[in-house]
């Protein structure tokens, strides 16, 4: 009973995500055929990504031959990877620890089943989730195969689609595991998103330097050695399949050692009262977020200075190559580029994607705090919904600010060290800029929240995840543009390669505002809703 609830549930995500990879698979690979349908244009291709710096941080290690399966496997995988790694982390956690903390996971747990039972059947019905992702973007990938041009075998579609499938698998584990360790599932997402950000880190500094060996410490350095669609090394299936089963084993053993609803390090039953900073709602707001937004905060800085010390390499190789320039002007929409500006313009474009998930991050906290009921305990008091809510999206404009800032200095000051600063005033112009597609995927949340507050996380993830996909997809192949102007980065200039567009930022601007104030007073005429 448990493990077909639980799949039923995750049924229509999993299958949303696979038609997401498969599209963004089909785009890489058709656009990469169309683009480079020579075998010579292809080995120089391969070569100017082998010494791109920038790009095998974000990428992994480039093949160095130019076969096409190898370009789209090595420009996918470990995307695919690494997203379906947060959504399988955000699942797990949910399941296991986000039904305990609510209490509904007491009424599934109650039935003729064990802990260690209950648990088992949890991470069944999550790999029923995944093997019905595995069967889709096999079909998918077998389809996209069959293009002229790519002509994937159907053992080397399946083994893609098994290296992806296994790849995410890893997180979900994790983010299981941690739930039966973690009292709360906030704190299981936060350490579980450190694991995979450690991952990253490890694998993106064994490909970047002369460390290799830090990259084969990673399960992301493993699922890439895995080399689908081509020279493939099956042999690193084996420490990812023993990973996955240990973990799966852990969970369930851990799961049989502690009261549901408790993890194995639990929290202090009482402590003294701290009443500091809780004379307002914005205070409070402050005092409840401070410790996140200032990992965030770190996180932005070490984004800024490392991307702008990458400047001055990734510009001198992106002037190299012809490809990647015309990558870069699809994205960016302009035929001829200064390197460095377009290399600023991809940081910018990079870190305006991250904020507006932050954004959306904070919207889902502002429902849960409706959803939960922690919200009645600022109603009882002299406080309105007006100034509750007023002081949430306060807090999210002030920290979208202080990022905005963080960033533009961290830029500056990477790019200075290598004598490669381009004039502050432009790139504070530019900073400016992208910040408003994050104003108004909060105006656009904000207005979910007042009138559908079920769909918050709809409205805010929607904008941005279908924004991202169309920019990737329109990066290797032409979209029409009617199509494209649903995307809200479509809206806006990608400075500083391109001017801003001040008057489409107004206009932005304004219906954000438009929208904002709908939500608001949306908001306050309804009624609160639970889950």
């Amino acid at each position: 009973v448990t493990a077909r609830f639980i799949f039923k549930r995750c049924f229509k995500p999993t299958i949303a995500w696979a038609l997401i990879f498969g599209i963004y698979v089909a785009s890489k690979g058709i656009g990469f055929v169309a683009s480079y349908p020579s075998l010579v244009a292809r080995q120089k291709i391969a070569e100017s990504f082998s010494s791109n710096i920038g790009i095998e941080l974000l990428l992994g290690r480039a093949p160095l031959n130019a076969a096409t399966g190898a370009y789209v496997a090595w420009n996918t995988l470990g995307v695919m990877v690494v997203i379906g790694g947060i959504w399988a982390i955000s699942l797990a956690t949910k399941y296991f620890r986000g039904e305990e903390d609510t209490g509904r996971a007491e009424l599934l747990a109650s039935g003729q089943t064990s802990a260690r039972g209950y648990a088992a059947n949890i991470l069944i019905g999550l790999f029923a989730g995944l093997a019905a992702l595995f069967v889709v973007i096999s079909a998918l990938f077998i389809l996209i195969g069959n293009y002229k041009g790519l002509n994937f075998s159907v053992s080397s579609s399946l083994y893609f689609a098994f290296s992806t499938v296994l790849g995410i698998s890893i997180f979900m584990l994790f983010g299981a595991l941690i739930s039966q360790i973690m009292p709360t599932r906030s704190r299981a997402v936060a350490i579980s998103s450190i694991f995979l950000g450690i991952c990253f880190g490890l694998r993106a500094v064994g490909d970047i330097t002369s460390y290799h060996f830090l990259a084969n410490l990673s399960p992301l350095g493993w699922v890439e050695n895995l080399k689908p669609l081509s020279s493939s090394q099956p042999v690193w299936l084996i420490p990812i399949l023993t990973l996955v089963v240990v973990l799966a084993g852990l969970t369930i053993y851990f799961a049989g050692n502690r009261d549901i609803g408790e993890g194995m390090f639990s929290d202090n039953d009482s402590a003294k009262p701290r009443l500091v900073l809780l004379r307002s709602p914005f205070l409070a707001t402050f005092r409840l977020t401070w410790a996140n937004n200032i990992g965030w905060f770190v996180s932005f800085a070490l984004i800024g200075v490392l991307l702008g010390l990458m400047t001055k390499t990734a510009s001198a190789v992106f002037g190299q190559s012809a490809s990647a320039e015309k990558v870069l002007a699809n994205l960016i929409h302009k035929a001829r580029l200064s390197n460095a500006l377009t290399f600023t313009s991809m940081i910018l474009f990079i870190v305006l994607i991250i904020v507006m998930v932050y954004v959306a991050n904070g919207l889902m906290a502002i429902r849960r705090e409706e959803s939960s009921g922690l919200l009645d305990n600022y109603l009882v008091l002299p406080y309105s919904r007006l100034r509750w809510l007023g002081s949430r999206i306060s807090m999210l404009v002030v920290s979208v600010v202080i990022i905005g800032l963080i960033v533009l200095i961290g830029m500056w000051a990477g790019m200075a060290v290598l004598h490669t600063a381009l004039n502050f005033d432009l790139l504070f112009k530019s900073t400016i800029n992208s910040l408003v597609p994050v104003i108004f995927t909060l105006g656009l949340g904000i207005f979910g929240f007042g009138l559908w507050p079920r769909l918050t996380g709809f409205f805010s993830y929607s904008l941005t995840g279908w924004s991202f996909l169309l920019s990737m997809i329109a990066s290797g192949i032409h979209l029409n543009h009617w199509l494209l102007d649903t995307s809200i980065l479509n809206q806006i200039s990608l400075a500083p390669a391109v001017s801003p567009n001040w008057s489409g930022d107004v206009i932005l601007l304004g219906l954000a505002v438009i929208l904002m104030l709908i939500g608001i007073m949306g908001f306050n005429n309804r009624d609160l809703k639970s889950e």
